[in-house]
């Protein structure tokens, strides 16, 4: 890179990281205050809380580096127009390709990183999450429920034990209201916590289940003489496989075996995950693309910065939004498999020729008419608070 478009890339990477920081600090703390109702206000639990919380940061990541890239070079070109750089830029012959290349270089190491937590950071940390959150429960059933007592370990599941020993447990009730289609009881004379596969289960001994269906109050009784629990949500678990696809390898999901339990009842999840790591990464090249094609070319200074990145931000998150649509209806049918990689490449190619091409948006009819609504927009909600001023200040008077 020449010495401007180094100064161009170190701009515009501060900026995202800077934005980077900001948003997966926001969306961090919003998860990890979500689950606080797992946490119980004892040691063993406490400290697992930072351990659970620090596998929730990779994926976190990988999510908003899209946007943090969108809005960080979208801040950097507002930046060069505001200090009338990319006009000196633009007068001094450079071409347009001297700030578009630092921005795709950006976007393209973002890729990398969002390609890098897929395939490899991310299934780890879902792993250590999931594992964290079966130590969690594995304590709180074995070590401080009070025997006796109905304890709401999670919204709509609620235990009580008769008596615990170490491991094991005597008469184990779990009443399980989170399904609004049925509710489900289970009652087990004998119960322990089990190590298979490095995962902690709750398995329930000689017991019934009491299932009742809420929409005609058809009541249900099985008897068993075992049954399984995974820790990590305490659902029932089938069959022998407690690994959920966001914690398969890219390999696992490649190539599933046939008799892999979660493969067998859910294929379309396989699919769902495979199609999400391998799309994820392409829309971080084609934000940064946008980025360029919403703000590269000169304006000056009367001309509304904050166009830009309205601009910016409304046509990503309508793109994310559409794959986030896509990917969910990969279950009903395999042509969104297509749809889903065809959306950010489209994007991509679109963005590609309106950056070859010296498109400048800005001179476009329905670009002129977002810019007058916006305007309109904050001049009606600033005429909106300045009457009250007015107001105030001639009753002070």
């Amino acid at each position: 890179m020449t010495l401007l478009e180094r100064y161009v890339f170190r701009r515009a990477l501060s900026y995202s990281l800077g934005t980077l920081a900001s948003l997966v600090l926001i969306v961090w703390i919003v998860q990890a205050l979500s689950r606080i109702d797992i946490v119980k206000s004892t040691a063993s639990a406490a400290g697992n809380v930072f351990w659970i919380a620090l596998m929730l940061l990779p994926d976190l990541a990988a999510g908003v580096v899209p946007f943090a890239i969108l809005i960080g070079a979208v801040q950097a070109l507002n930046g060069l127009n505001a200090d009338s750089e990319r006009a000196v830029m633009a007068a001094s012959g450079a071409s347009p390709g001297l700030v578009a290349r630092p921005i795709v270089i950006l976007g393209l190491l973002g890729g990398i990183f969002v390609l890098l937590v897929a395939h490899v950071v991310g299934p780890m940390s879902a792993r250590g999450f999931q594992n964290g959150i079966r130590a969690i429960n594995a304590d709180t059933i074995t070590l401080f429920l009070q025997p006796g007592r109905f304890e709401r370990v999670q919204d709509g599941l609620q235990l009580s034990i008769g008596e615990a020993r170490g491991s094991s447990i005597e008469s184990l009730f779990i009443a399980d209201t989170r399904d609004p289609k049925a509710e489900l009881i289970y009652f087990a004379r004998e119960a322990r916590i089990s190590e298979e596969n490095g995962r902690s289960l709750l398995l329930l001994g000689d017991g019934q289940l009491h299932r009742r269906n809420l929409s005609d109050n058809a009541v249900s009784v099985i008897e068993f003489q075992s049954y399984a629990f995974d820790l990590a949500d305490l659902r029932p678990a089938s069959g022998g496989d407690w690994t959920r696809s966001s914690e398969r390898s890219t390999s696992e999901l490649i190539s599933p075996d046939p008799a892999d339990s979660l493969y067998r009842d859910d294929p379309s999840s396989f699919t769902e995950e495979l199609t999400e790591r391998m799309t994820n990464w392409l829309y971080v090249i084609a934000f940064a693309l946008w980025a360029v094609v919403v703000a590269a070319h000169p304006r000056t200074n009367r001309e509304a910065s904050s166009a830009a990145m309205t601009l910016g931000l409304i046509g990503g998150l309508g793109l994310k939004a559409a794959g986030f649509v896509a990917i969910s209806q990969i279950e009903s049918s395999a042509i969104w498999v297509f749809i889903s990689f065809l959306l950010p490449l489209s994007a991509i190619v679109l963005d590609s020729y309106l950056i070859w091409s010296n498109a400048d948006i800005t001179h476009w009819a329905v670009y002129r008419w977002f810019v007058d609504g916006i305007e309109d927009v904050t001049v009606r909600v600033k005429r909106l608070f300045v009457p009250r001023r007015a107001a105030a200040g001639g009753a002070g008077q």
